[in-house]
């Protein structure tokens, strides 16, 4: 399954709230994108969070469906990091 939920930027996550979590990189494929999988991947790992009670997520800043996802989905943008002159990421933030 592939389509960039990706959560967490370690790093990136380790900076804004000076902790280590987890990292995960959860993805839907292609061939099943708007089906609700997404939806129902980042259910699972919002009821399923082993008493953890951030989300840190990134995804590349112009995937604007992966970005309007996050933000649909009740997380707000933290930050937005250029890696090269074409590339930046951008990461959101929820409490759970």
């Amino acid at each position: 399954m592939i389509k960039k939920i990706d959560i967490t930027n370690l790093k990136l996550a380790e900076e804004v709230l000076n902790i280590q979590i987890p990292s995960y990189k959860v993805m839907v494929h292609p061939k099943h994108f708007k089906k609700g999988i997404a939806k129902m991947l980042l259910d699972f790992i919002e009821n399923d969070n082993e008493g953890f009670e951030t989300l840190i997520v990134s995804t590349e800043s112009k995937n604007t469906p992966a970005v309007t996802f996050y933000l649909k989905n009740g997380f707000s943008k933290t930050i937005e990091r250029s890696i090269t002159e074409r590339l930046s990421i951008t990461s959101f933030k929820k409490e759970i």
